[in-house]
């Protein structure tokens, strides 16, 4: 069986127990690498208001709204906040950006601005704010 997106992130970081995790056995755990889309490119086919931005925000609000009553949601946070995790992801109902922004990295850089964007358009649409 081929691993998931899950599985491949999370091998390195046996210290922390996330078996009990609503990802690890959910049927697309793909979900929680949502938003991976360049907001800032108008002449893209993924922008601010394309169908494959709205499917990715979509994807986001499944995931974080399972995070919401995850059993392992603080242990998920703690390796979110760890190295190439900080910058992918969903772990613990947080978004890259968020993880980007609480770990007080710069927000000057497209890539990190991006994901700020996006994490806050997923909120506003979940009526929640970063």
């Amino acid at each position: 069986m081929a691993k998931s997106m899950i599985d491949l992130y999370l091998s390195n970081d046996k210290d922390l127990d996330i078996s009990i995790g609503l990802c690890v056995k959910h049927e697309d755990p793909d979900l929680w690498f949502a938003g991976e889309v360049d907001l800032s490119d108008t002449n893209s086919s993924v922008n601010k208001n394309s169908k494959a931005t709205q499917a990715e925000v979509d994807k986001a609000i499944v995931a974080l709204s399972i995070c919401k009553s995850c059993p392992a949601k603080d242990n998920c946070l703690e390796i979110g906040m760890r190295g190439h995790q900080l910058h992918f992801g969903i772990y613990g109902g947080t978004m890259a950006g968020e993880r980007l922004l609480q770990a007080g990295r710069s927000m000057k850089n497209s890539t990190n601005k991006n994901k700020l964007a996006f994490a806050r358009k997923v909120r506003r649409l979940m009526g929640e704010r970063i």
